[in-house]
């Protein structure tokens, strides 16, 4: 509606002004120039015929005329400045009349009239050069003053130009200064030449400026105006070739110089009194000009306010959308969705791109397109029901299952600025325009096809400390560039988004450090409770092996010998066999309760599996389970003890057997992988015994915790122990049909040296925490 009004009110204001436009010049007559022509020649004729008998009369006639002329002129233009806005009319006729006031001296002291005493021919040549200069001055500044404001009145311009013939003529007659123009006998001196030269070229550049500011007088005014400087630069021409003051080119120059006069009177005739309604409504006519465009500035003006005030609005909104929730996941289906909302945002799709500063890349999170957000942002009377987002797990699946968010999440980017856009955005933190996506950089141009990119922007998400993420939006069905009211909306919004994951992420951060924190706790007390436990374990471990070194001994020497009862050497194996069980589990709390010593030599991967292998291979057979292996060649050596890594790897193939009960595959791989940005090598241990619950994976490491009858609880623990002071990790994922174990070692141990082939045989000792 407001665009309306608007629109009906400039089209009112265009319809009423456009009536004072009607041409009045076509009801007025006007002064023919042929008619006028066809006077001034015959006249002209007349008159040099008659100046053969007596030119000083014709001159006389000439001059005195030219005179009543230019003050009829100045009398007309002074009476008629109130009804003309415009001064140009009123600074013509004043400086005209200043010069016809010296042209007025220079008649009385014309050679052969010499009204005043002590006057000479060449006084006339004199006020000639200053009364003509007079004139091209007041066609000039008239010119000039079209199109401008006023600087001067019309009672400042009338004392300026008198004063200025004034006190320039008083440099003639009397104080008798100026230069010479005239040498009696020798015809026209330099001084007057170069003078009338320089009349010459004020009058031309008098022309060219009429021309240029021609919209500011009708054409038949322009016409008169034109052939009046054009005959006032002839007569000056004529005026520098004549030697003596009766001759041809004298009589020509001044009679030229009265039919400029003739033409002024007339344009001035034209000007104010036959086209007074002409002059009058071309000033409205510019007006209206003027007041039109401001219209069109102020129409232009409030609909940018209105669009800033929408967009003020609709941000308000979005912000308190986003603000609603502290989930990080919730909160990047909102941001994408907003962004691509019909009512919202209302991009075509929308993109949001997460950074991993350590590995260096730009990474796909999430992408939107324009008929997915409909599920988070609903519609609802033609505008969408911001307080009634739909933020619950099904909507955000059916968004991530969406195929293009497919295509999206698959997407890793160089942060490298002359790679792609996306990185420029993040590193110079700043909204980054792409009109043509096939244009950009290799790795911008490959995201582009893959994706099928329309025009897109990127925006940094800056939260309160660190940037979230890099913003991308296109328009890839339309295919319309961003504009820079776009831009803008978009920088406020990615603003506003930026905010709300940033205190999201603050929340998730002070979430963690609580879970930490009490992690960490747990920990402690179970240290604490383990160390007690270790302590005691080991007393009575101790204990306990020196009887069972002594039962042990005896139940072997009894198997050995042949009793009569058959039960009996069955008895002692069985006695001897679960002495030997309980001194292994000796072994392992004697171990697990002390600090160990890691020997670090250069290892071989394959060869430490090797051994592992061999020591399982017979129990593997016997249990129908077949190891398959997929080792990596070659595979970059590291430092590590390798007794322990094969009691690591030992273990968890034991692990891997005793769920196999009923046969199976146990599945070791080996490749090069990473460790916290470092180079490493990566154990995989697999098999098919159905996995692992959740209940137990969460205590699998735990000292004492075991799910087997006979089991100590210890091997997993040990194992993990051993990992952890070779800065490696371990962790456990339940596959397709089994558990897998996944162990990483670095290459290089962080503050070990790798010695050279001379020292290799010396061990690096490390204390065990």
């Amino acid at each position: 509606m407001p665009d309306e009004q608007s629109e009906n009110l400039k089209e009112t204001e265009a319809s009423t002004l456009s009536l004072s436009l009607i041409d009045f010049s076509s009801i007025l007559p006007r002064l023919s120039l042929k008619a006028g022509l066809a006077v001034f020649l015959p006249v002209g004729l007349l008159l040099f015929l008659l100046s053969r008998l007596n030119y000083l009369l014709i001159h006389t006639l000439i001059e005195i005329s030219s005179i009543v002329l230019l003050t009829a002129a100045f009398l007309l233009g002074w009476n008629t400045r109130n009804l003309i806005r415009s001064q140009f009319f009123v600074i013509l006729t004043v400086g005209f009349f200043a010069a016809g006031s010296v042209d007025l001296l220079l008649m009385l002291i014309y050679k052969g009239m010499q009204a005043p005493p002590a006057t000479t021919a060449e006084m006339a040549t004199q006020l000639w050069l200053i009364a003509r200069t007079l004139g091209a001055f007041a066609f000039l500044c008239a010119i000039l003053s079209l199109g401008n404001k006023v600087h001067f009145t019309a009672k400042e311009w009338v004392f300026g130009f008198l004063l200025s013939g004034a006190g320039i003529s008083a440099l003639v007659w009397p104080l008798g200064i100026f230069p010479a123009c005239l040498v009696e006998g020798g015809g026209l001196t330099a001084f007057k030449i170069y003078g009338e030269y320089f009349i010459i070229g004020l009058l031309c550049l008098a022309a060219l400026l009429i021309w240029l500011r021609k919209q500011y007088l009708s054409q038949h005014i322009l016409a008169l105006l034109l052939l009046a400087i054009i005959l006032s630069a002839l007569s000056e021409l004529l005026l520098t070739l004549y030697a003596d003051a009766y001759v041809f080119m004298n009589f020509l120059g001044h009679y030229l110089k009265l039919g400029s006069a003739v033409l002024v009177y007339f344009a001035l005739i034209e000007g104010t009194l036959r086209s007074p309604f002409v002059t009058l409504f071309r000033d409205v006519g510019q007006s209206y000009e003027e007041l039109n465009q401001e219209l069109q500035r102020r129409v232009i003006a409030e609909k940018k306010q209105e669009v800033a005030h929408q967009e003020a609005s609709l941000l308000y909104q979005m912000s308190r959308a986003l603000h609603s929730t502290l989930n990080l996941d919730e909160l990047a289906h909102l941001t994408l969705s907003a962004a691509t909302g019909v009512e919202a945002g209302g991009f075509e799709r929308a993109t949001l791109f997460t950074v991993n500063k350590r590995a260096g890349m730009l990474q796909g999170m999430l992408g939107i397109s324009l008929d997915m957000a409909s599920l988070v942002l609903p519609a609802g009377e033609n505008r969408l029901a911001w307080e009634l987002l739909h933020l619950d797990e099904q909507a955000r699946e059916m968004q991530r299952l969406a195929p293009f968010n497919q295509k999206v999440i698959k997407q890793r980017l160089s942060i490298d600025g002359n790679d792609n856009a996306l990185a420029k955005a993040f590193l110079e933190e700043k909204v980054v325009l792409v009109p043509n996506p096939g244009a950009e950089p290799s790795g911008g141009r490959q995201l582009s096809e893959e994706l099928e990119l329309g025009p897109y922007a990127c925006a940094p998400l800056i939260g309160r400390d660190l940037i979230m993420g890099v913003l991308l939006v296109d328009n890839p069905f339309s295919n319309k560039e961003i504009s820079p009211s776009r831009k803008r909306f978009l920088e406020l919004f990615a603003s506003q988004a930026g905010l709300a994951l940033g205190n999201a992420s603050l929340v998730k951060r002070l979430e963690m450090a609580h879970d930490n924190l009490q992690d960490i706790q747990e920990q402690l007390i179970h240290g604490e409770k383990m160390a007690v436990l270790g302590e005691m374990a080991a007393q009575v471990a101790h204990e306990l092996r020196n009887p069972l070194v002594s039962i042990g001994g005896f139940a072997q020497r009894l198997a050995k010998q042949e009793l009569m009862d058959p039960k009996a050497n069955e008895y002692s194996g069985i006695i001897a066999r679960e002495v030997r069980r309980m001194e292994e589990m000796l072994s392992n709390i004697l171990s697990f309760s002390k600090k160990q010593l890691v020997c670090l030599e250069e290892c071989t991967i394959k060869n430490v599996l090797q051994e592992a292998f061999e020591l399982e291979h017979e129990h593997c057979q016997r249990q129908n389970i077949e190891i398959v292996r997929e080792l990596q060649t070659p595979l970059p050596e590291i430092l590590g003890d390798y007794r322990q890594l094969r009691q690591v790897f030992h273990n968890l193939m034991i692990n891997a057997r005793q769920v196999m009960s009923d046969g199976g595959v146990l599945t070791v791989r080996t490749r090069v992988g990473s460790l916290l940005g470092d180079r490493a090598v990566v154990v995989e241990i697999e098999d098919t015994g159905g996995g692992i619950g959740p209940d137990i994976m969460r205590n699998i490491f735990n000292p004492f915790f075991s799910t087997f009858a006979k089991g100590t609880g210890l091997g997993l623990s040990i194992c993990h122990r051993i990992i952890a002071h070779h800065h490696g990790g371990i962790e456990v994922i339940n596959g397709e049909q089994g558990a897998r174990f996944i162990v990483t070692l670095p290459v290089a141990q962080p503050g070990v040296v790798k010695t050279d082939s001379a020292d290799q045989g010396r061990v690096n000792e490390l204390s065990g925490e």
